[in-house]
């Protein structure tokens, strides 16, 4: 394929044919800084058209630039390229990049594979990535809603909390998950206790079992439940059973540690 690097008039940029950022680019101001001062470093990489040329690599380059107010811009132009090649090499330009996020790569994947019918063999020799991070964000990018991938992007979660949300197979409970996870009252060991709850009980281990027998305890007993998050909280994650209690005094301690016990020695074994 033939190339070539030269300056380029800015205003003949007619189009992109992939924009992979879709977070808030928090080092503009920097990187606008650092073109003002030395120019653009290395060049953005387009396609040329009939029409004009379309860029594939350098978006935040390019939009520095015309933050500047510059006029032309260093570009490596490739004249006998394909669009799926292209998309691809912007997608590998950017992979490794350390603020490329994982949404982000994920809808690389999608594009990839849904425009231009690449396989995800395909892919992990292209990108040199695993089958498993592949599939696994195709799954993010395709099946959670936009509420999520909203809030991933806001910062608000991340991607872990996605990929555990889509593993709660209540619709129901998943979306009740989500706004707690929002709330900041659900962690991701949280999520993947939830997961871990629709789990049969033929493939849990005697340990487990006992702790979902603890656990069922705490949730019927009338005791605890009329203390139930006023001032006793029980939570759960594979690592067992956590107690919180908020106490007035010594005695106060006490009757609530007798409300917990007693239903415990009251369980038949």
């Amino acid at each position: 394929m033939k190339t070539e690097v030269r300056e380029i008039k800015i205003s003949e940029i007619v189009g992109s044919l992939c924009r992979m950022r879709l977070e808030k680019d928090y080092e503009k101001e920097e990187l606008m800084a650092s073109i003002k001062r030395r120019g653009v470093m290395n060049p953005i990489k387009i396609k040329k058209t009939k029409k004009g040329y379309l860029l594939f690599a350098g978006h935040r380059r390019l939009d520095s630039s015309r933050g500047l107010g510059l006029e032309t811009i260093p570009a490596e132009i490739w004249e006998e390229i394909s669009d799926e090649e292209a998309v691809l090499r912007g997608f590998v330009d950017n992979i490794n990049r350390k603020d490329f996020t994982q949404l982000e790569e994920g809808y690389a994947y999608a594009k990839l594979t849904d425009d231009f019918q690449h396989s995800v063999e395909e892919l992990m020799k292209s990108c040199g990535k695993s089958r498993s991070r592949i599939y696994t964000l195709l799954t993010l990018v395709r099946n959670l809603t936009p509420a999520m991938k909203e809030a991933i992007i806001a910062g608000k979660m991340t991607a872990g909390h996605g990929e555990w949300l889509l593993r709660i197979e209540d619709p129901r409970l998943r979306a009740w998950s989500f706004r707690k996870v929002l709330d900041g009252k659900l962690t991701l060991t949280d999520l993947k206790y939830q997961v871990y709850r629709q789990k049969p009980d033929s493939e849990k281990s005697y340990d487990e079992l006992q702790l979902d027998v603890i656990e069922d305890i705490c949730e019927k007993d009338p005791g605890i439940k009329s203390l139930w998050k006023k001032s006793v909280r029980v939570s759960r994650s594979l690592r067992g059973i956590k107690f919180t209690i908020e106490v007035d005094s010594l005695k106060d301690l006490k009757q609530k540690f007798y409300i917990v016990l007693k239903a415990m020695e009251e369980e038949p074994t």
